[in-house]
């Protein structure tokens, strides 16, 4: 799924969506139309976005904590954060969080479980090299032990 450029939303009023097929016949087959004037010249731009993502394969990836971790995790999350949003930007994870054992009361420390992200690297071997790397393993908070990586396949994915 491609999302839709912004300036094509705009030239038909729609918000930006992730879509397979745009269906806007009568806007496209006219010649004059500004919608088929983006169409045109977004296609490759397009075409390129789906040609490098197909080329990278999705790697689930869930990181259970170590027992008692949770100091080890809060001193090095600025650290963690900062390399997963880089890598983010580079499109190496899609998505990534904490989870919990419950969601976090306030004035209460977070019971954290683990962590969960979804890679887009081509092996198995390049997200276990990634996630060695990690502050978290570095500082033991991951139990690397127990990490499971699944191949995985995006259906649906929703912006927050």
């Amino acid at each position: 799924m491609q999302a839709i450029p912004r300036r094509l939303c705009a030239a038909i009023s729609i918000s930006p969506i992730r879509s397979n097929r745009l269906i806007l016949p009568s806007l496209i087959t006219n010649q004059q139309s500004p919608v088929r004037s983006i169409l045109q010249s977004s296609r490759s731009t397009w075409r390129t976005m789906a040609t490098s993502s197909a080329s990278q394969n999705e790697w689930l990836v869930i990181l259970p904590d170590k027992p008692g971790a949770v100091e080890r995790r809060l001193a090095v999350r600025g650290e963690h954060l900062k390399v997963a949003n880089e890598r983010a930007a580079n499109g190496i994870i899609n998505f990534g969080g904490v989870m919990l054992h419950e969601h976090i009361k306030e004035g209460e420390t977070p019971k954290f479980k683990g962590s969960i992200m979804l890679f887009s690297v081509e092996t198995r071997e390049e997200v276990l090299e990634i996630i060695k790397g990690d502050k978290y393993i570095e500082n033991d908070v991951w139990d690397l032990e127990k990490v499971e990586i699944i191949p995985f396949k995006t259906a649906l994915r929703k912006a927050l």
